[in-house]
């Protein structure tokens, strides 16, 4: 066995060496079915990728709600992307195999270069059905023929080295299913995965809330804010990280003293080995004379004074305490406009009038209704 993983690492590295061997290439799936060999019809729309495939760009780019099933052992290397799509599903089942090196459905990143798979929207990786050596594997090179693998994706064994089990567990390092969005890369790292991350202006104060549907290894979130269209950032915050958890997790942050005018805001996630990466940023506009909501309490109707530009459109919306949309009224050229919302319908409670502008950012007043 230890031959047969010496030849395959060595296949590996002559690839990266040999650029001449693999010119690459984009390989695309258009529809469902098995990845290999899958006459009559086949799901790619051109050639199938090669199983060593160097510098590849991979897309399952089938329809929403399909299944392509891996049949087969895939290499990626030399800077290679495997892009799942939206609501595409990538299904790994047991091939029977008695190594993940003979037979095994594996997809191995290998950590020279960057080696990604990309997770879409509902994209799903499904591995709950793969034998022991089958799954995703991630590595790292001990030396110029001997590599240590992770499954990253799949069930026990956890850990090979030389194509010896290391390490035997209960599951894989990320388990054995995920949904996208995320991203997946060589060296074994998963950061940590944004579901969400809004931004909300509430009474002068930025109401930042967002929320992880995977965590491995976590330590800490850093909240950044930069005044000067992302110049300079500063940390304003931080927050303790779940460490490990594949379920959604919900944290808040609240900026009592945003600078005036634009602000914009960034997350900085932090691995317990110091390897970090940064969200999409976010921008709230601190407008001079921001909306204005009176009366407040109110009981039969609510005003609302709009700020911004005169020419621009802006968004009222009401919500309830449970964050149902109760009303919703676009305004062109609503820069000093009034808009009256009737709230005699609703019971006496606290509300919320959120105004939008219409470069997205969003500016949040509390409403009281009273009987």
């Amino acid at each position: 066995m230890k031959k047969i993983y010496t030849l395959i690492c060595a296949v590996i590295l002559f690839c990266l060496s040999s650029q001449a061997q693999y010119t690459g290439g984009t390989y695309t799936a258009v529809m469902a079915g098995a990845w290999h060999n899958n006459a009559p019809t086949p799901i790619w729309s051109g050639a199938e990728p090669p199983q060593l495939c160097n510098n590849c760009l991979v897309q399952l780019n089938a329809p929403s709600g399909s299944v392509i099933t891996l049949n087969a052992q895939i290499s990626f290397t030399g800077g290679s992307n495997l892009v799942i799509a939206p609501g595409v599903t990538l299904q790994i089942n047991n091939s029977g195999a008695t190594n993940s090196f003979t037979g095994a459905y594996d997809i191995f990143l290998t950590n020279q270069l960057n080696n990604f798979i990309n997770f879409g929207q509902g994209a799903v990786l499904n591995a709950a059905n793969a034998g022991p050596y089958d799954g995703v594997l991630t590595s790292f090179e001990n030396s110029p023929t001997d590599f240590t693998l992770t499954k990253a994706f799949g069930i026990a064994p956890l850990v090979f080295d030389n194509n010896t089990v290391i390490t035997q567990g209960n599951g894989a390092a990320f388990g054995t299913t995920f949904s996208g969005p995320g991203s997946l890369s060589g060296f074994g790292s998963l950061p940590i995965i944004l579901a969400s991350f809004t931004a909300t202006l509430n009474d002068g104060s930025v109401d930042l809330a967002w929320q992880t549907s995977l965590e491995e290894n976590s330590d800490h979130i850093a909240i950044e804010s930069s005044a000067d269209a992302g110049s300079h950032w500063r940390t304003i915050g931080t927050v303790t990280a779940q460490g490990t958890s594949h379920t959604p997790t919900n944290y808040t942050f609240t900026d009592t003293k945003p600078a005036p005018g634009t602000d914009e805001y960034r997350l900085k996630m932090v691995d317990k080995d110091g390897k970090f990466t940064y969200s999409p940023v976010r921008t709230v506009r601190l407008l001079v004379g921001a909306a204005r909501v009176f009366p407040n309490p109110a009981q039969n109707y609510v005003n609302v004074t709009l700020a911004g530009s005169a020419t621009e459109t802006l968004v009222v919306r009401l919500f309830n305490q449970t964050g149902q949309l109760l009303q919703e009224r676009s305004v062109v050229n609503g820069g000093g406009t009034t808009v009256a919302l009737s709230v005699s319908g609703y019971p006496q409670g606290n509300y919320l009038i959120e105004v939008t502008s219409a470069d997205g950012s969003k500016q949040a007043s509390k409403l009281l209704i009273s009987k």
